[in-house]
Order: structure tokens, then sequence, then C-alpha cells
């Protein structure tokens, strides 16, 4: 009996010895399936992506720019501008108009000179904005078809050698339009002050005018009565029943500046 139990319990042990090292076998295998992860970095084929660099085509809609020439009608007019025109004598000219009795026949009398200063001012972007200067006519240079009666007009009525010039000076302008551009035609009036010799008083001119970038031309007229100026026709055999009416009229051309 003592011999049976020694022999029992060395042999315990090396059964357990047996299954120690037989749980521990099959653990060493997991490293051995590690090694083969490293298929991960084969996915660097994703800098063959690389070709989305590619999508510089996109500056190529930079077309857009070549839509600028759609902002050329700007360039047709001076819209942002304010320009000034300087009349030119050399193509204007002021008159005056009347009907009389020559030698007992109707006549139309008209007397004109291009003697004629001033400016306009011209504000493209805002037309309302726009500015006439005063305008000065040389009376002394006031001529129609009769030699007599220029002396008379001269001497007697205008009394050019004292009062050498007629003067105009623009206080408001009515009826321009929001917007303009060159080539349209316009039509407005000129509200101001009329100095013949030494007495002033309102008149309107009627104005139609064309401007463009270089030059602006036009027409204005209004009506005056010679009384209200106290101009007094001398009495001449020849002559009778001058109109009181007197049309004054101011055909223009102003250059730019």
């Amino acid at each position: 009996m003592r011999s049976t139990r020694s022999v029992t319990i060395p042999a315990l042990f090396v059964v357990v010895s047996l299954l120690a090292t037989a749980c521990a076998a099959p653990a060493a295998p997991a490293p051995t399936t590690a090694p083969t992860q490293p298929s991960a970095p084969t996915q660097t084929p994703a800098p063959t992506e690389a070709p989305t660099p590619t999508q510089p085509p996109a500056p190529a809609e930079t077309p857009a720019p070549t839509e600028a020439p759609a902002a050329t009608p700007t360039a047709q007019a001076p819209t942002a501008q304010v320009v000034v025109y300087q009349i030119n004598p050399g193509r204007s000219e002021a008159s005056f108009t009347l009907n009389e009795e020559l030698m007992g026949a109707p006549t139309t009398v008209v007397g004109v000179t291009p003697k004629v200063t001033g400016s306009i001012t011209v504000d493209w972007a805002n037309p309302a904005n726009s500015k006439i200067s005063k305008l000065e006519i040389d009376a002394t240079d006031f001529k129609t078809d009769n030699q007599l009666r220029n002396g008379a007009i001269h001497r007697f009525i205008l009394q050019t050698s004292q009062y050498p010039t007629i003067e105009f000076e623009p206080m408001t302008i009515e009826g321009l339009p929001p917007s303009v551009k060159p080539g349209d035609a316009l039509s407005f009036k000129v509200m101001g002050n009329l100095k013949i010799r030494d007495i002033t008083n309102p008149v309107t001119f009627n104005v139609t005018a064309n401007a463009n970038e270089d030059e602006i031309s036009g027409e204005a007229t209004t009506v005056v009565k010679r009384g209200d100026f106290q101009l007094s026709i001398p009495p001449v055999p020849s002559v009778a029943n001058v109109t009181e009416e007197v049309t004054l009229t101011l055909k223009f051309v102003a250059t730019r500046q």
C-alpha cells in the first residue's frame, strides 16, 4: 500500500506537466498570423489617386473675363465724368427777329452776331447736375441786311457804345432726363436773368440739343417784349409798325475742353 501511493503522486505531476505544455503550444501560432497583416502597406496605391491635381482645368473657366466686352457700352459715353464744353464762336450765333413795315412793305428783320461766349458743364452720370455759365453776346457786332438800320440799332436802340454786351445768366434748368448718353436728343428749359443795356428781366429759353463726347449742338429760343427792356424805335419816316415782341435765338455748338 505505501508503494502504490508514492507511485501515483509523481504520475500526477507528469500528467499535469503534459497538459500544461499541451495548452501552451497552440498560443505560439498566433504570432505567425501577425506578419500576414503587412498587406495593409499594399494600400499605398492610394497615391495613384494623385491625378486629382489634373483638375486644374478649372482655370479654363477663366473665359468669364472674356465677358468684359459686355461692359463696353459704358465706354461709348463718359457717363461717370463731368465734362466742360466751350461755346465755339466760329460755329455759333445769337440773333433777334422782329417784324416791321419798311416803306409800306412787311419786312422781317433779323440781326445776327457770332460773338457769343460761355460754357456748358455736363454731368453724364447725373444730368440734373449739369450747368450753363453766364452767356455774353457782343451787341456791337449785331448786323442786319441794312446798314442804316444797323446804325440805328447800335446808336439808339441798344446804345452799344455804353452797353457793349447783352448777358444771360442761367439760374435753373428744368426737364433734363434722369440719364442720358451720347447721341440722345434733349428738350429742356433754362430759366435765368437777361440783361439788355442796364435793365434785367427773368426769361425762359426753350432748348433742344444733341450731345456726344466731343461736342454739344442745339438751339435756344425765347420771346421778349421791347417795352420790358425800354427798347424804343426811333422815328423814321420809312419804318412803321415795328412789332412789340422780339424773338431771341441762340444757335450753338460747344466743343469739349
